[in-house]
């Protein structure tokens, strides 16, 4: 049987360049491009959990194997027991190529690395990661996540693996740089170069300081590696200190300001010979800065990045080689594929404790889940739906594209979406309103979820998130569900869904309309999503319970009056700011949601049509409008997002057949061939009478009179959802 341990990042590297963790050659292909990568750096520097690995106990002449990261074989000799690496080659090769060189170690020639990049075992390892952080000149303090700032780390207990800076995976994320090379670079931090001392040149530049992370690990053939590393936190260390005495110090007027000025940068220990009768000795003052800058900022910044590697504990599943039937089926269902690693992987592998029917895992069990047909609702389905909707053997979630069959998986809005529904269900069972929490929702309170809170709450979250898909498509016009502007409006239609008797009550259908077109329009999830829905939720939940909509009135009155996001001004792009495409879209969605007809053909479009997918947002007022030539608007018009052809207002859905048969014609042509029905149920009435749209200012105000149509629309719509 198997048996866990806990091991970490040098450990392993270790064992590779000792030829005792090695790749069989079953195992498949690296297949992680450079920004997933990115992301696990970053959860590595966040001290974020990792996961498991998986190897088996094997003999040298078991199988055929790969170095980790290469194409090619190891030189082994004997019959000497070593780990076959089942599973977690994804992470354990980044790792590897991010924080040392053991990818590039020329295993025949101790001490030297390879410069056959060819022998990598994918292009997308052939980058050199770096931490970057802000010139001091543009460092803003609420960012300053590593105390340059101040040259004073925020935390003094560096070593400790338990002791985390105050940033998160997504904040550091950005600041996480790879830099690609091949044979034929020359730079310094290429792996097999005579220009590597010199890295630390590279690493201080004009806006940004790089911090290689590769310098991390040494191999004990190139102990060299720290000194470099120390070399670019010094450089970086002399950067600010002579930036904040030419910006800081040398402005200073008096002798007095520069005594209180140095005062306060200098801890008392630091402070001898730096004041002498009174006065600032510059000299001493820049030696014991310096001094004081290495204990305080050098120092700590390379033992935390190191406590980083050794809180990298890897939970090691080892499974006997007498049990390879047992490593295979573990093999199996730890669900590998190269996929990035999220709170998703984590939850499944917390629920995996427990089989669920047919011995499948979660994951499969959630896809049969989403691939199943059902039955809907109908008190779900809006009047104007009625003769167009499925509501039996049909599965939104499917239809929604939340799995991807050939991939084998799921969509990141679906699992974000899941996991949070869950947490919730989980949380905040009862439905009382007040009871949801925004930790509720958040990293930490999921990972949190033990067994049994997953597997007593999954099926609910599928359905809630089922029902909220179905709801989204036929009441709200969002054909998959990759369509979905804010994540967090599909979180709350799927918590709120999970609940049998509010799914079946046709008021809180009613309810949950008004509230998604009036959040959506008043721009209510443009910023700050997470506080905002937990309100919606628990003001949703009071308004079930008794009645109480003035919140809701409060959000309608800013429908398309948002300024800065959905007003007119901007809309019309007479302001600075470019409007969200998300706006564009919830216009085309909202026509969709109530059918129109297409503006060539007499098909009736609806988000249940067969090819409903195809639709394609058409400019209604074509670029093809003013007298200019065409390939001249198209390169000036279509990819300029500040064109008033581009406004959100110009767009609405037709059929791929008709956007072709449009075509790029001039206005008077356009309005002899579009369907007038249809051109007034999309409220162009300036091309219905014939109106010559030649400049921009009849544009504007043709697209001005549908701003009013296009409001008096949604207000109508969440008045008799009221």
């Amino acid at each position: 049987m198997e048996n866990t341990t806990e091991t970490n990042l040098k450990t392993l590297v270790e064992l590779v360049q000792k030829n005792e963790l090695l790749l069989p050659d079953f195992q498949r292909g690296f297949v992680w491009d450079v920004e997933t990568q990115k992301r696990l750096v970053a959860s590595v520097l966040a001290k974020m959990p990792l996961g498991s690995i998986l190897v088996l106990e094997a003999n040298k002449n078991d199988y055929g194997y790969r170095l980790i990261g290469r194409k090619d074989s190891p030189k082994l000799s004997g019959n000497s027991e070593t780990y076959a690496l089942l599973d977690g080659q994804q992470r354990l090769t980044v790792l590897a190529n991010v924080f040392s060189n053991l990818l590039y170690l020329d295993y025949e020639n101790p001490g030297k690395m390879i410069d056959d990049y060819k022998k990598l075992s994918s292009i997308e390892l052939k980058y050199r990661f770096f931490l970057r952080i802000p010139s001091i000149d543009i460092l803003e303090e609420e960012n300053d996540w590593f105390g340059l700032k101040k040259l004073c780390f925020p935390i003094t207990n560096v070593e400790n693996k338990e002791e985390r800076l105050d940033f998160l995976t997504r904040d550091i994320l950005g600041d996480i740089i790879a830099i690609p090379f091949d044979e034929k670079t020359e730079e310094c931090y290429v792996p097999n170069t005579k220009k590597s001392k010199d890295i630390w040149k590279y690493a201080i530049q004009t806006d940004q300081y790089l911090i290689p992370l590769y310098l991390l690990i040494s191999d004990k053939n190139q102990l060299w590696s720290g000194e470099r590393l120390d070399k670019v936190l010094q450089e970086i260390v002399d950067e600010v200190i002579d930036y904040r005495l030419e910006k800081e110090y040398a402005v200073l007027n008096s002798e007095e300001e520069r005594l209180d000025y140095v005062e306060k940068i200098l801890p008392p220990d630091f402070l001898e010979d730096v004041i002498s009768d009174g006065k600032v000795n510059i000299d001493t003052l820049k030696q014991q800065w310096k001094l004081m800058a290495k204990v305080c900022w050098s120092d700590r910044m390379k033992a935390y990045l190191n406590s980083c590697i050794t809180a990298l504990d890897l939970h090691q599943i080892v499974v006997k080689k007498s049990d390879r039937d047992r490593a295979i089926d573990i093999y199996e269902n730890l669900n590998i594929g190269g996929i990035s690693l999220s709170t998703f992987e984590l939850v499944m592998a917390r629920a995996a404790k427990e089989k669920l029917p047919q011995n499948k895992n979660l994951f499969e069990t959630i896809v049969d889940y989403i691939q199943t047909e059902r039955e809907y609702e109908t008190c779900v389905i809006p009047e104007c739906m009625e003769k167009y909707a499925i509501s039996k053997n049909y599965s939104a979630s499917n239809e929604m594209e939340c799995y991807n069959e050939k991939k084998n998986e799921l969509n990141k809005k679906y699992t974000e979406g899941f996991l949070d529904v869950l947490s919730l269900l989980s949380y905040a069972p009862d439905y009382t309103s007040g009871s949801v929490e925004t930790s509720q929702i958040k990293q930490k309170k999921i990972l949190n979820l033990d067994e049994k809170q997953i597997l007593h709450n999954w099926k609910k979250a599928c359905e809630g998130i089922d029902r909220a898909c179905y709801f989204l498509k036929v009441q709200c016009g969002v054909r998959k569900i990759q369509e979905v502007s804010y994540n967090l409006m599909l979180v709350l239609l799927g918590y709120i869904y999970a609940n049998d008797s509010f799914y079946k009550d046709k008021k809180v259908t009613k309810l949950l309309v008004a509230w998604y077109w009036s959040a959506i329009f008043a721009g209510r999830y443009d910023k700050d999503q997470t506080s905002h829905v937990v309100e919606d939720i628990n003001n949703i939940l009071k308004t079930i319970a008794d009645g109480d909509d003035t919140w809701l009135l409060e959000m309608k009155n800013n429908i398309l009056d948002m300024k800065g996001f959905s007003d007119g001004p901007t809309l019309l792009l007479q302001t600075s700011v470019t409007p969200k495409g998300a706006l564009r879209k919830s216009i085309c969605q909202f026509y969709l949601a109530g059918t129109y007809k297409d503006l060539m053909t007499n098909t009736i479009l609806h988000s249940f049509l067969d090819e409903t997918k195809k639709l394609e947002e058409h400019h209604l007022v074509p670029l093809g409008t003013f007298s200019r030539d065409y390939k001249t608007m198209e390169k000036d018009e279509r990819s300029n997002k500040r064109s008033i052809f581009n406004s959100p207002l110009n767009f609405a859905y037709i059929t791929k057949d008709s956007n072709k048969a449009i075509g790029n014609t001039s206005i008077d042509q356009y309005v002899k061939i579009v369907d007038q029905d249809s051109v007034l149920e999309l409220h162009l009435d300036s091309l219905q009478s014939g109106q010559q749209l030649l400049n921009k200012e009849n544009l504007e105000k043709a697209l001005a009179n549908r701003l009013i149509h296009i409001k008096k629309d949604i207000k109508k719509r969440i008045q008799n959802n009221m």
